[in-house]
């Protein structure tokens, strides 16, 4: 009776935080913990605006749970499509070298590896707070974890021998990012979303360096707004590659599609 009590107090204190899934939210933190004390805490973070999965310390995404915290990027499940493209460009190579750019806490790579554990997969990661997150979960999933910036921490021998790259860039125009989510706003760092003005400065950075990790035949996955494709295919030719949309979908207000990228000629 306590319990339930203490479950409806939970349920009633995330509502009038704004929480719209307020009983599900409930449902994970209360799952999490059967201490008392954790469980106040937890809603007390959550209604003060903490996400969800910085309060528990974990993420669902694309059929695996990941360790994530502050300052991680939160993996979002509309970037599960990269997953699901990448299994359909290679579904029956048993020989793959994969990474994940600028892998937050590694969720992709994580799911990669889950899915195809014979594939060699590999992450990269600037920052040395998220990339601990990443090796906690690269430890659990099987996948190797490299700190620097884009391709910089890579050790030479992949130098051309990636036979895909999934780079769940950041996007968002800097204008739009105050129209993001309180819960994604107020606590990732600001670098992990914003794409500078128009949303396509990290690809124009991705791009002309990806060339040269690529073996031949190789593919590079990113995601962006339906609304900038034309550009992004601009900046994609300019340096090399020849693209093509392989999905699209809507969640929400938020039109997104996966960019694949292979080199011309």
């Amino acid at each position: 009776m306590a319990e339930m009590s203490a479950y409806d107090d939970a349920v009633r204190d995330l509502r009038r935080a704004g929480c719209v899934f307020a009983e599900r939210e409930a449902d994970v933190i209360f799952a999490h913990t059967d201490d008392g004390g954790q469980r106040r805490r937890m809603v007390a973070e959550r209604v003060q605006g903490a996400p969800l999965e910085y309060v528990v310390g974990f993420a669902e995404f694309a059929g695996v749970t990941v360790h994530v915290g502050a300052p991680a990027f939160i993996p979002r499940h509309r970037a599960a499509a990269l997953v699901d493209v990448a299994d359909r460009l290679l579904p029956r190579a048993s020989s793959v070298t994969a990474l994940d750019l600028g892998c937050g806490c590694g969720a992709i790579a994580a799911a990669l590896a889950d899915r195809h554990p014979g594939w060699r997969v590999h992450a990269t990661e600037v920052d040395a707070a998220a990339a601990a997150y990443a090796r906690t979960n690269g430890a659990t999933f099987g996948f190797a974890v490299h700190v620097g910036d884009w391709f910089d921490g890579l050790p030479t021998s992949l130098r051309g021998a990636l036979d895909l790259v999934v780079a769940h860039l950041p996007y968002v125009p800097s204008d739009a990012v105050a129209m993001m989510p309180r819960d994604f706003r107020g606590a990732e760092p600001r670098r992990v979303v914003d794409g500078g003005s128009d949303g396509l400065d990290p690809w124009r950075a991705v791009a002309p360096r990806a060339t040269a990790w690529l073996a031949s035949g190789g593919a590079l996955l990113s995601q962006l707004a339906a609304n900038q494709v034309e550009a992004a295919l601009a900046i994609g030719a300019a340096a090399g590659w020849r693209s093509s949309i392989a999905s699209a979908g809507t969640t929400g207000e938020d039109n997104v599609v996966v960019l694949v990228s292979r080199l011309a000629g």
